[in-house]
């Protein structure tokens, strides 16, 4: 019996979304935002509803912890027609955590 991979969602990017991104990329380079935003977005695409709401139509990604050369990332978006087949993700805003929001419990 083969298990079956999770749907996959599309990601769509807000406008707001592409330029913190940009931003983020400027600020830290290429090769050590593209594997971490890789993952989180490939997380977000598999996993949208494991992960936490913020109000009734709003979640929230964050990275892994990856040490104090690697930023944290928090991703906030939406899933837009949900239960529909055309259903997808609407990437809303990126931002790198606070280290001392790392810190509160």
């Amino acid at each position: 019996m083969s298990q079956e991979e999770p749907r996959r969602l599309t990601l769509q990017e807000t406008e707001e979304f592409s330029c913190q991104v940009d931003v983020i990329v400027a600020r830290h380079s290429r090769d050590v935002i593209l594997p971490v935003l890789t993952g989180i977005l490939d997380g977000i695409a598999k996993n949208p509803r494991e992960l936490d709401q913020t109000t009734w139509n709003t979640r929230i990604a964050k990275s892994a912890h990856l040490g104090l050369t690697v930023p944290r990332l928090k991703i906030i978006f939406q899933i837009q027609n949900e239960g529909q087949p055309d259903e997808y993700v609407l990437l809303l805003w990126i931002q790198e955590s606070d280290a001392a929001e790392d810190l509160m419990i």
